[in-house]
């Protein structure tokens, strides 16, 4: 326990602390969208409104999600394993376990964080009040559904060099959030754009935290839709470092 807290510690120092620019993405960036068009996307009568503030917060929860295991994990893993410190980490005796719980737990602990400043300002600036019981059922769906996104900003590690990656993610992520319904209504898309966004696991993550944010009953289809989503990419992550490891090998006994 002790090596994973000094390991946490190291972490958040050089993660957040020094990279400012990870903190902006994963909360800033994120709070600005929900109070830009929390003010300006302003249609509707007074109820109608209320509602869109309390989804519309759902919505940026997920997305700061999404921003950073695309651009976080996946840009954190790469630059440690270019650098060598995962082959380091791995020639130790304790191995390079606590370093990928360390990189997660930081990673959905700033998602938290984004929950936590997206429920002030909605609480502070659009007057939306939440039940203890009902931030506490949204924490549990954001630890949830973040799992598929950290498996998949995982997967994007691998990418061969940094140039690619960076390329992917903004492929990845803005495209993501947009069929998702994350930035406006998924309803205003053509039909064939919302059979692809209805599947996606960021779809599944905001529909059940919008059911949650209006006392609807949470639909066990999107809670098995995130469990699907978490094997395929599980099952991916694994063939994809399997394979790595027997290129590493190859070229080791080279």
């Amino acid at each position: 326990m002790t090596k994973i807290i000094r390991q946490l510690k190291f972490d958040a120092l050089r993660i957040m602390i020094r990279n400012k620019s990870f903190l902006f993405f994963t909360l800033l960036m994120p709070a600005g969208f929900y109070l830009l068009f929390t003010k300006i996307m302003i249609v509707g009568s007074g109820p109608e409104m209320h509602q869109f503030y309390m989804t519309y917060m759902g919505s940026m929860i997920i997305y700061s999600g999404v921003i950073g295991a695309v651009f976080g994990v996946a840009t954190i893993l790469k630059s440690d394993r270019d650098k060598g410190l995962v082959l380091f980490l791995q020639m130790t005796p304790t191995g390079s376990k606590n370093y990928y719980i360390s990189v997660y737990t930081i990673t959905v602990l700033l998602n938290l964080c984004a929950v936590i400043v997206l429920g002030i300002l909605a609480r502070f600036v659009n007057n939306v009040n939440f039940s203890l019981e009902q931030f506490a059922v949204i924490l549990l769906i954001v630890l949830i559904g973040q799992i598929p996104m950290i498996l998949l900003g995982t997967l994007m590690s691998y990418f061969k060099t940094q140039e690619t990656l960076s390329v992917a993610s903004n492929l990845i992520a803005f495209p993501l959030a947009i069929v998702s319904g994350l930035w406006w209504p998924i309803s205003t898309m053509p039909d064939w754009l919302q059979g692809i966004g209805k599947v996606m696991p960021t779809y599944f993550a905001n529909n059940l935290l919008e059911k949650t944010m209006l006392h609807g009953e949470l639909d066990l289809g999107d809670i098995y839709g995130i469990i699907t989503w978490v094997a395929i990419m599980f099952s991916i992550t694994i063939l994809v470092v399997k394979i790595q490891q027997k290129k590493g090998l190859r070229i080791s006994e080279a």
